[in-house]
């Protein structure tokens, strides 16, 4: 993502000196994070604070997308055991020696990561560092004979939220052919197969030196925690070295459940095959993502209807009363490529038009974006980026996977230098070739009996009218050469939302409104 970032940069307004100033963290009175490799592998990362707790935590870059086709559903059933105790611990042991210092315990399994963290008194670290040590190298795999039947049916009975459903199902279809695609929520067809073998496997191939981060925020010193992550982790063997792979295939297609009968709401995303996280088109991507915005009927101090977001502002206009109960733009971020899209809930009789205002407001970031969307978005961006709680939670969990991530600590200064440098010319060009006439992956659930064609969806990734109207035009011979016409140099940002609204204009679609 940062690699090549200084070729996207204007030197008038971003010179090396003035980076190299800002980017230091302690430029916003922030502490550093120091990072230090151990001789096996295991990274340690640490970001030191004034406080009488510390949040301690391993974080490993393994997930759904590690397993296979034998072990498909090994990472939801490893979650689970994790409960019931490991090999130096039983269950109640560890309850209660978690209860006992007056720690927090809190795990995640994802579709690309894991983690383990653990909030303690400063005084009880080697402690907590201990039994991250126990969970992670020595899980209860021994105790699956005898819970496999309670954890199954306690994984099929826990309701998910439907958000986390479609989600699961939109990396279903977009990656329905690599393991980035296999499902985080269920249901594991394959579970019942899996045996104590299979979880050693995952376990021992996943679980190594080099996939892990030792990461800790708060009160305590960072060669204290390089000490005791060497003692608990030095043991850890390394993996054999990474064989090269090939980026995941995004498909474009549909995968869509209607039923009638689940109530008058109607659940839809849609993704674009977007970047990964070091790719220098990563935060334009986030500044897009704060564009569209997210929505919810009712809720907030400023009304949609009123709102500065023109998509929020379309949405809670149509047809007067509003075509969604709630939207959002989201951006996952992975290791090789990446999904960017939008999910909405609205009702069965508005789904048509929920999907074409959304549909539209991302063809718009590639030809009509103003300077005054752009900053009204970075400065949303940098406030969700900058007003967490504050916690050393939350900044241990923020290390840990930033150092998954891009192999260091990112200082909130530096973020916030590649957020302003982001202009709308620059998100119009990445939208131009990520989003424009591009594939598409489509999921839906519930009353879908106004859910326009696939065929129609993918015509929605790029200006059909525009098109033909610049064709009369111009002499261009394709659409490429329409489209480079209508953005002509010369003109300004505002000058270019003009010729586009105007061309919509003519074709009815501002009137639909």
């Amino acid at each position: 993502m940062f690699g090549q970032f200084s070729r996207q940069m204007r030197p008038a307004r971003f010179t090396r000196a003035v980076s190299q100033v800002l980017a230091d963290p302690m430029a916003w009175n922030q502490a550093p994070v120091t990072v230090t490799t151990l001789a096996n592998g295991v990274r340690v990362a640490t970001k030191e604070s004034f406080s009488e707790t510390t949040s301690v935590g391993v974080y490993l870059d393994a997930g759904v997308r590690n397993e296979t086709e034998e072990t498909k559903g090994a990472t939801a059933l490893l979650e689970q055991l994790a409960t019931t105790g490991t090999a130096k611990r039983p269950a109640a042991k560890l309850e209660a020696e978690i209860e006992g210092m007056g720690a927090a315990l809190d795990m995640s399994y994802g579709r690309e990561h894991s983690s383990f963290t653990m909030n303690v008194f400063n005084k009880d670290l080697a402690q907590g560092v201990d039994i991250l040590s126990d969970l992670v190298t020595a899980p209860g795999i021994a105790n699956l004979d005898k819970e496999k039947a309670n954890l199954m049916r306690k994984i099929e009975e826990t309701e998910k939220p439907t958000r986390q459903v479609i989600d699961d199902r939109l990396h279903a279809c977009a990656f329905r052919d690599v393991s980035l695609g296999y499902s985080t929520v269920g249901p594991f067809e394959n579970m019942a197969n899996l045996t104590q073998a299979h979880l050693k496997q995952y376990v021992d191939t996943n679980y190594t030196a080099e996939k892990m981060v030792i990461a800790a925020a708060g009160g305590m010193k960072h060669d204290e925690v390089v000490k005791l992550a060497e003692k608990a982790f030095g043991g850890v063997k390394a993996g054999p070295p990474v064989i090269g792979t090939t980026k995941p295939y995004f498909c474009g297609a549909e995968l869509s459940y209607r039923n009638d009968e689940m109530g008058p709401l109607a659940y839809i995303s849609v993704g674009w095959e977007a970047v990964p996280w070091k790719s220098p088109d990563a935060v334009t991507f986030m500044v897009m993502q704060a564009i569209i915005g997210s929505y919810k009927k009712n809720t907030g101090i400023v009304p949609g209807s009123i709102s500065g977001n023109r998509t929020i502002n379309n949405v809670a206009n149509k047809m007067g009363v509003g075509c969604a109960e709630e939207f959002e733009a989201f951006m996952h971020f992975y290791k090789d490529t990446g999904i960017f899209g939008w999910y909405v809930v609205c009702d069965e009789v508005a789904v048509e038009h929920a999907i074409g205002e959304l549909m539209f407001s991302v063809n718009l970031l590639s030809f009509s974006v103003t300077d005054e969307e752009v900053e009204r978005a970075k400065r949303e961006l940098k406030a969700t980026l900058m007003s967490g709680s504050g916690s050393s939670m939350e900044s241990c969990a923020e290390v840990g996977k930033q150092v998954l991530a891009y192999g260091r600590g990112l200082p909130p200064a530096e973020m916030a230098l590649r957020i302003d440098a982001v202009d709308a010319e620059e998100v119009k060009r990445v939208a131009y070739k990520y989003c424009n006439d591009q594939e598409i992956s489509v999921t839906a659930l519930g009353p879908l009996h106004g859910m326009p064609a696939f065929y129609t969806l993918r015509q929605a990734t790029y200006m059909y009218d525009i098109k033909l109207v610049v064709l009369r035009g111009s002499p261009a011979a394709n659409y490429e050469e329409a489209s480079e016409h209508l953005r002509q140099p010369g003109l300004s940002s505002k000058e270019m939302a003009s010729a586009v609204d105007n061309v919509l204009k003519q074709h009815g679609y501002l009137n639909m409104r």
